[in-house]
């Protein structure tokens, strides 16, 4: 009988409260982690890589102004915007931004800047300028931006 009483002796007993305070400590850890990510998250820079590109804007809509909108807004971000003209036609359903010097990367930033979501490549022996960005019928984007 000795030994049983000691075995009993030596186990702590775990009681509900302390077994709540455990829990509720876990759960304050974890929402101090979630937003402290939360907060870095939306503070922290975003990456983005230097576009050393020669853009063209074309307006394949035919609406008036969002050319010289998007050159503007290209230019204030620091984008050599080169020109800013009428498409070949005014039949482009959707914007895009196509990649003519083979560097996608650029391309896709630019794109990503005007939340354009079409990026394509289309490499000329001799192309005139790196980035075309065809504004299309969807240009809903520019006043977003």
């Amino acid at each position: 009988m000795a030994r049983s009483r000691k075995s009993r002796k030596s186990r702590k007993k775990t009681t509900p409260t302390s077994a709540l305070y455990v829990v509720g400590v876990l759960l304050l850890l974890a929402l101090v982690v979630y937003v402290g990510v939360s907060v870095y998250g939306i503070f922290a820079p975003r990456p983005s890589r230097e576009v050393e590109s020669t853009v063209l804007v074309l307006n394949g809509c035919g609406e008036e102004d969002v050319g010289r909108e998007t050159l503007r807004y290209l230019r204030d971000l620091g984008i050599d915007v080169v020109d800013a003209r009428n498409a070949g036609s005014f039949g482009y359903e959707e914007s895009i931004v196509v990649d003519r010097s083979g560097d996608f990367g650029a391309a896709v930033e630019v794109a990503r800047m005007l939340r354009v979501p079409n990026v394509i490549q289309q490499i000329p022996e001799t192309p005139l300028v790196d980035i075309i960005v065809v504004i299309g019928a969807n240009h809903d984007w520019l006043e977003q931006l």
